[in-house]
């Protein structure tokens, strides 16, 4: 059976309550587990927390059975150290099994022998959901604007490309990994099914492999000339061809595998796992599906010579949510990824991270902080923005419910709005929303967002929420060990 959190003390614990913290060291793991204390002693806080937690984990099923696993608190820590310490699961790991404060945070003491496996911890933080993370973190802000009550009063806004775990994708290596797939996956059911034709796994590899690195070289060779000439030779188109028809006769041959394996499943007295083999007689008609679709797009392009939209382009097998995102901004004007929006207030909360999909800056400004003005009863009373979230229509409606609205115009700029940015108030929201930028590095460095490490769409929204909950952790922590080292410098002037 699980359960919340660890009631009875083991022999050499302390309370969670009253572990005192190293305040002179700077690592970002003190204020964090700061943060987390301040939750662990608020009952109602936590109790809150933690069913949130519980819903996930459990769901609809009974908490009174099955086998005891990690506790929701024992997630709660371990999933925001991840994230606030920009941690793998490895250095998770330990982390978890041998830094002493972190266990003793987790209610172990030092005659504890538990330990964390990787597999364990990856699993259970899984399992919370996006949804999850993003109330958690709304009621730790909640908190935080309980100490600093004029924190919501002036916030800002911009976007920033959180980037997909994925290669620089081209019309051969897309290809090359559908081939590399298939082959992994319908070995996999080839095993299970001895009665089904084998594989030469090697032989196909290598025929494909070999094409591809000969695509490689002679691309690198022609390489200006193909830009001057817009057009592919010939011989590349030769080879293309070569590749593409690699895949499809790939393709049909695992399809007929898929048939032979469905009808040996509907046989009387076949003892195999069906889970196991529908799971991946799925991902591999999944996997099929993008192979065709990739050879289809290099077909058009490379030798049909045709424009291919970006919505109609393929950048990744793996993590298909994937969009080209054209910034044009220095080191990296083409990005892979999503744009995200983030809203901070003036202590160093994150509001929001709201993932854009295939959206602009402009579209999102208004709607986003209508939300959020209606969440706080209308109490931000300034907002900043940067060029690129301006339009007239958004001046207008942000005005609506806004007092004072920092939004800059792009290009020529009229009297009107000559005399609006040069007021004393717009000047100084703007000059204060250049911080914007460093709480979008602090999530990217501190916190693994510039490049989520997470599979799939689910993994890449529960890997956003996470980092920023951890963020808010830690800005929540440092609130508190600010205002305990104020109390101890008056403490110390009065006893002077």
């Amino acid at each position: 059976m699980r359960r919340t959190i660890k009631r009875q003390r083991s022999i050499g614990s302390i309370d969670i309550g009253k572990i005192e913290f190293d305040t002179d060291c700077r690592h970002e793991i003190i204020p964090i587990l700061e943060g987390l204390q301040y939750i662990h002693n608020h009952p109602n806080l936590l109790k809150k927390v933690l069913k949130l937690i519980e819903q996930d984990i459990v769901g609809d099923k009974s908490k009174e059975r099955g086998a005891s696993g990690m506790e929701y608190w024992e997630i709660l820590v371990l999933a925001c150290i991840r994230q606030g310490c920009n941690l793998t699961y490895d250095a998770l790991q330990d982390l978890a099994n041998y830094h002493t404060v972190l266990r003793q945070m987790l209610g172990l003491g030092d005659l504890d022998i538990k330990r964390y496996t990787r597999s364990t911890l990856q699993g259970n933080i899984a399992k919370i959901s996006d949804e999850t993370l993003e109330k958690i973190s709304q009621l730790v802000i909640d908190e935080g604007h309980k100490l600093c009550p004029k924190a919501i009063e002036r916030v800002r806004a911009d976007s920033y490309v959180a980037k997909t775990n994925i290669h620089y994708p081209t019309d051969a290596n897309l290809i090359l990994d559908g081939i590399g797939t298939m082959l992994t996956l319908v070995c996999q059911l080839v095993i299970l099914f001895p009665i089904l034709v084998g594989y030469q796994r090697g032989h196909w590899w290598g025929i494909a492999k070999k094409v591809y690195r000969t695509i490689q070289r002679l691309a690198a060779k022609e390489k200006g000339k193909e830009k001057e000439k817009g057009s592919c030779t010939e011989k590349m188109k030769g080879l293309y061809r070569e590749l593409i028809e690699i895949a499809l006769r790939l393709t049909t041959r695992c399809e007929e595998t898929i048939e032979g394996a469905k009808k040996h499943v509907k046989r009387e007295g076949v003892k195999v796992d069906a889970v196991r083999v529908n799971s991946l007689i799925s991902e591999l008609e999944q996997c099929i599906k993008l192979t065709r679709e990739a050879c289809n797009l290099a077909l058009r392009r490379v030798i049909l010579e045709e424009q291919i939209l970006n919505d109609e382009k393929i950048f990744s097998l793996f993590e298909t949510h994937t969009e080209l995102i054209n910034r044009g901004k220095s080191p990296y004007p083409i990005e892979f990824g999503h744009r995200v929006l983030i809203v901070q207030d003036r202590v160093g909360f994150i509001l929001k991270a709201q993932i854009m999909d295939h959206t602009t800056d402009d579209k999102v400004a208004v709607p986003a902080m209508t939300q959020l003005q209606q969440y706080y009863g209308g109490k931000i009373k300034a907002v900043s923005f940067d060029k690129g979230f301006y339009s007239h229509d958004n001046l207008v409606e942000l005005k609506k419910i806004i007092a004072l609205v920092c939004l800059p115009k792009k290009g020529k700029l009229s009297e009107e709005d000559k005399q609006r940015e040069s007021a004393p108030e717009f000047g100084k929201v703007r000059k204060w929303h250049s911080g914007i930028e460093s709480a979008i590095h602090a999530l990217g460095t501190g916190n693994g967002l510039a490049l989520c490490r997470d599979k799939k769409y689910k993994g890449y929204r529960r890997y956003l929420a996470l980092g920023v909950l951890a963020r808010n952790v830690q800005v929540l922590g440092s609130l508190l060990l600010k205002k305990a080292k104020r109390h101890q410098i008056r403490q110390v002037k009065a006893a002077a």
